[in-house]
């Protein structure tokens, strides 16, 4: 049984996943190696479960699901934890090296998660001494407000992790979909990624706008918001990084990345974070209008 459960990522998907999970009653270590980083996570986190204690979207005092987190820069904080999720910058190089220093501190029953999007799990599985007890856990964002998590098995994932994973994120609680096939993007980017790549080609042949591809998906396909401006709001370098390594993984089955999309982020143009990308945002993260 899951009961505490170590972070190591203090951004905008840690950060998340930290406040479900002590939101959820779990104990929460909350690590990254830059104390500046763990300060803005912790107080991201704080104005989040405020904000939602005020709403009535939680039960609890703001107060009570905070003071089960504790913070730390160090990654030997993770010893006693009994789940830790990896959620880091998606490089490869980098998360096989924290999961090589979290294998050699975690207690042998620990269970490794990665947060990562298009990496294969057994490929971190394999920078360990313990590949069985090595899943993947891909959350989307925001954390606090999406339903869904992948629940990602490596080539050696046993079921009883399988298990313990499924009862932790249905706890949170949250609908997983189990992947059993480990492939570059899984399940959910690869069919987005197929959208969003020839929705941005569409744009870029001077097909359509990005705004009327996004309507029309809108209105014909029932989706909440277009895939393009999902992607302008999820970040552009982002999308870049995330579509570059699945197509460096896979090239025969996910194409190379529009060159519009390339030319946006060398601009600095990465959508919502920035203000503008397809679309050009306000200060409240809400589009005001097309960019282009």
């Amino acid at each position: 049984m899951i009961q505490s459960v170590a972070v190591v990522g203090s951004g905008f998907m840690g950060g998340g996943i930290a406040q479900v999970s002590a939101t959820a009653g779990h104990r929460v270590t909350l690590i990254d190696v830059d104390e500046h980083a763990l300060a803005r996570g912790m107080d991201a986190i704080r104005w989040s479960v405020e904000k939602l204690a005020n709403k009535g979207a939680i039960t609890e005092h703001a107060e009570t699901v905070l003071a089960r987190f504790t913070t730390s820069s160090d990654f030997s904080a993770a010893k006693d934890a009994d789940l830790v999720i990896e959620a880091v910058y998606e490089d490869m190089a980098v998360k096989r090296e924290v999961f090589t220093r979290l294998d050699g501190i975690c207690k042998p029953e620990a269970i490794l998660a990665s947060n990562t999007s298009t990496i294969p799990i057994t490929t971190l599985a394999d920078s360990t001494k313990r590949p069985s007890q090595v899943i993947g856990l891909h959350f989307f964002g925001p954390v606090p407000l999406m339903r869904l998590v992948e629940v990602i098995m490596a080539k050696e994932t046993t079921e009883a992790v399988l298990e313990d994973c499924l009862a932790y994120v249905k706890g949170l609680p949250k609908n997983p979909v189990v992947v059993r096939k480990d492939i570059p993007g899984f399940l959910m980017n690869r069919v987005f990624g197929a959208m969003v790549v020839e929705a941005m080609r569409l744009v870029e042949d001077g097909a359509g706008t990005a705004e009327d591809i996004d309507r029309g998906m809108c209105d014909g396909f029932n989706m909440r918001l277009g895939p393009i401006a999902i992607a302008d709001a999820a970040g552009l370098d982002i999308t870049l990084n995330a579509f570059t390594i699945m197509n460096s993984l896979e090239p025969d089955r996910f194409q190379k990345c529009p060159a519009l999309l390339e030319k946006l982020v060398a601009q600095g143009r990465l959508g919502r974070k920035t203000g503008e990308g397809f679309y050009r945002w306000d200060s409240e993260g809400r589009i005001v209008g097309p960019a282009f």
